[in-house]
Parts: C-alpha cells; structure tokens; sequence
C-alpha cells in the first residue's frame, strides 16, 4: 500500500468491502466530527449558503449514496442533518459487501457500479467538510494524504464535475499544501480571508 493510502485506519480497510468503499466511509467519519462541531449560522463560500444549508445539502447526497442501490429510494431527510450525518457514519461499514459493489446502478455521473461511484461521490462529502470547517473556523480534519488523493481522483474528471450545482471554475493554489490545492483546484476560497 503507497503512503498515500496511509491516512485510512486498518480497522476501517479490513471492515469494508473495497478501497472505494473505506475512503467513503472515512470520508463520512470525517464529515461527521466536523458537523458536529460546526457553526449552523455561518456563511460558506457556497453562495447563498450557510452551514445548515450545507449540512442539509450534505446528507441529501449521503441519502442518495445510501439508497442508490434501492429498488424505490425514499430520499426525504427530515431529520437533524447532525445526526443523520452520524447515523451514515456509523452504519456505511456493513452497508455494501463485494457483491452488491458490483451492481450496475445510475448515478448523477451516469450508469456505473456502486464501487466506482463511491470513488467519485466522496470528492463531494470532503470538499464540503472544508466548506463547513472554513465557516465555522474550525480545523477541517482533512489528512494531508487524503486531499493529494481527492487531487488526484478529481483533476482527470474534472471537466465532467464542473458546472452549476457541482464545482466551479479552478483557483490558483494560494500555498503548497495539500488540501490548499485541492480545494483551489474545486473553485473554492476561504470565507475568512
């Protein structure tokens, strides 16, 4: 295994079926800690967004991650965004096993299988940990690893996930660090300054 990979507990690899499937649930782990620490009134670098609105957007997404393998998805979110983040974070170990990996499902990205689509869909949940952790003037939690990871995953898609509703233009990296050029390359810059 590269270093890169070392930022995911071993107890996290061995308990999930796939590479994909332990990033996603570290992600949501991460994302998770974060929320709970956050600052719901704060505004985001997401335009016209607040924390909660991101909060709620969040768990939207990790509602339809839960269930894109459902016959007839239920995708209200009536619930504490919080909690609702907590409750994914808890359950995503046992949620897929090597088989139901492979299941051929549609995506926002297209058909694809489950596995595949966790490789893509958690650029979404970290980037929005920094959202969230940059509003609240919080640390982000986010491993160095990870974001050269997520740098890495995002920047040969990059092309496909841009545009209204996902991410915008690039910024120049205002450092050398990591999540600094992960986040600059998703469009982003810190509300604080």
């Amino acid at each position: 295994m590269s270093t890169q990979h070392s930022y995911l507990p071993a107890s996290t690899l061995e308990k999930t079926a796939s590479y994909n499937h332990a990033r996603y649930s570290h992600t949501l782990k991460i994302f998770s800690d974060v929320a709970s620490r956050s600052k719901h009134d704060q505004q985001t670098c997401c335009e016209e967004w607040n924390v909660q609105d991101v909060l709620e957007h969040a768990t939207m997404v990790m509602t339809m991650v839960d269930q894109v393998d459902a016959d007839n998805p239920n995708l209200s979110t009536d619930s504490d965004p919080v909690a609702l983040a907590a409750h994914y974070a808890q359950g995503i170990e046992g949620r897929w096993n090597e088989e139901s990996l492979k299941k051929i499902v549609q995506t926002p990205f297209g058909e694809m299988t489950v596995d595949d689509f966790l490789g893509i869909i958690w650029l979404d949940t970290i980037t929005h940990v920094w959202d969230i952790a940059d509003a609240s003037a919080i640390d982000h939690c986010i491993p160095q690893a990870m974001a050269e990871e997520a740098y890495d995953v995002m920047k040969p898609r990059e092309a496909g996930l841009r545009g209204p509703g996902r991410f915008g233009p690039a910024l120049e990296p205002t450092s050398d660090d990591a999540v600094d050029r992960y986040i600059a390359l998703t469009g982003r810059a810190s509300v604080r300054g």
